[in-house]
């Protein structure tokens, strides 16, 4: 079974729309943020990162996802902001590590959790989960996909 950045996406971006905290689910870059048309926070942004082959067979995929919410204008929510922001990408991680066993991709320990603050359109807050997945590719065995 092949599995390409793709499915893997695909499932980050089921994943996190499943949460039952989640209004909104976006793929991308930040700096296409200012030509979404306005949030509906909470809101996950899937951040595609760097590819990398650490061995035979093994693709490495990185992914930054941020969770945001709105900051009041004083930021007397900010401590509510980074606590709920950082507690739904620990839920979504948490999923992410039980996947099911026929998947050929696992979520590798030693992710980590930045907290942020940023001028968008509004104030945000919120916490960010770097995130690498491996996955194994079977099509990367001698000969194929070539004749």
């Amino acid at each position: 079974m092949v599995t390409t950045q793709l499915q893997i996406t695909d499932r980050l971006i089921q994943t996190a729309q499943s949460h039952k905290m989640v209004n909104q689910v976006l793929y991308g870059f930040l700096t296409d943020i200012d030509d979404l048309p306005d949030f509906n926070p909470p809101t996950i942004y899937i951040i595609p990162g760097l590819t990398s082959v650490p061995r035979d067979g093994i693709f490495s995929y990185n992914y930054q996802i941020v969770c945001m919410d709105m900051l009041l204008p004083d930021k007397s929510n900010f401590k509510d902001v980074i606590s709920d922001t950082q507690g739904i990408l620990i839920d979504i991680y948490s999923k992410l590590l039980y996947i099911d066993s026929n998947d050929t991709w696992s979520v590798q320990t030693g992710s980590s959790f930045t907290p942020f603050q940023e001028r968008f359109k509004d104030y945000m807050g919120g916490s960010t989960l770097n995130l690498n997945i491996q996955a194994f590719q079977d099509n990367c065995l001698p000969n194929l996909p070539f004749n």
